[in-house]
């Protein structure tokens, strides 16, 4: 099981983009993270 908790995204700017997003992936399950071309779908630092 995956679970996320209270999850937060500000950027630099002040928007605020997630605000407290709580979700779990059961063992066996699929999820996908989509968004439009551009839209920093994947941010690690």
């Amino acid at each position: 099981m995956i679970e996320f908790r209270n999850v937060n995204k500000v950027y630099n700017t002040g928007t605020e983009a997630v605000h407290n997003a709580n979700f779990t992936i059961e063992k066996g399950e699929f999820a996908f993270l989509v968004g439009s071309s551009g839209s920093r779908k994947i941010n690690a630092y």
